[in-house]
């Protein structure tokens, strides 16, 4: 992705989501998200939302403590990109340094 130039780094973002899609009220009222993606690139059309995790975990348990940890996190991301780019979010991705390997997220948008 950096080679063909499509890689975006440390993408800054702020959305407005429903009170209630976050259990806070039950209400419309907009509560503000904001964050840094790590890095995310476009692939057949579709973009590649990847986050960086320096989380000490163990290589037994490590990949799901990483997903329960981040899932919703991730979930942000995603709309967030979705809204920035107009394009479907095909895949998120935790890279995990300390398991020197990438843990796939499910992500239901």
């Amino acid at each position: 992705a950096d080679v063909l130039g499509n890689l975006h780094k440390e993408s800054q973002f702020i959305m407005g989501i429903p009170a209630r899609l976050m259990d806070e009220a039950d209400s419309d009222e907009p509560i503000l998200i904001q964050g840094i993606i790590d890095a995310w690139f476009e692939e057949d059309g579709e973009i590649v939302l990847v986050d960086y995790k320096t989380d000490r975990v163990s290589e037994e348990d490590g990949e799901q403590v990483l997903k329960d940890r981040y899932q919703i996190q991730m979930l942000y991301y995603a709309q967030a990109l979705q809204q920035i780019t107009q394009k479907r979010v095909k895949e998120a991705v935790i890279y995990s340094l300390a398991l020197q390997k990438e843990v796939k997220v499910e992500i239901v948008l």
